[in-house]
């Protein structure tokens, strides 16, 4: 009986195993806790809005293979930039719907149009914002934070760049609405 043993490749099986930053198990953890929040959410939603519990799961479903590819490590600048991204339209769409609202949302049943100490001076009314939407709020700016991180020098400078330019802009149209 002839035993033959494949030779050990070099390379790849020699090197001892990279260990993740903490920089990145915390992009982890904040963004699979996002999408277990808006999977959470889901069903106050649909009750509410269907439309908007369908954007939820296709979101909790996208942050969830956020969290999954960067556990398996996924680095790619693009596949950083476009989780960025991502998260930070998610943010602006949050900010939207609680202050000004969403221009084809259906009206907040629970809030008036007048003004009233307690309650929103925006039409229709904002919607409410319990201690769920601030963790997941402070969990996606935290993806964005630590995403940006693991971006080439180059790269982290744009899109920091453009984060700075959409946050100037977005003051210039709160200081434009709340003089108009």
């Amino acid at each position: 009986m002839n035993v033959a043993v494949a030779p050990r490749r070099a390379g790849r099986d020699d090197r001892p195993a990279r260990r993740r930053s903490l920089t990145v198990d915390v992009a982890i953890v904040c963004s699979a806790f996002a999408a277990l929040a808006h999977f959470v959410a889901t069903p106050s939603h649909y009750t509410w809005w269907p439309a908007a519990a369908v954007f939820f799961v296709v979101l909790g479903a996208a942050q969830s293979a956020c969290a999954v590819a960067l556990l398996r490590g996924g680095r790619a600048p693009w596949f950083v930039l476009a989780s960025i991204w991502g998260t930070v339209g998610v943010i602006l769409i949050y900010v939207a719907s609680r202050t000004v609202g969403l221009p084809m949302e259906p009206p907040v049943p629970f809030h008036g149009g007048r003004w009233v100490p307690g309650r929103s001076v925006v039409p229709d009314g904002a919607k409410y914002v319990g201690p769920l939407d601030i963790f997941t709020l402070a969990a996606e700016i935290m993806v964005v934070i630590t995403l940006l991180t693991m971006l080439p020098k180059v790269a982290k400078d744009r899109a920091v760049n453009r984060l700075m330019w959409i946050g100037v802009l977005l003051w210039g149209a709160g200081i434009v609405g709340f003089v108009w």
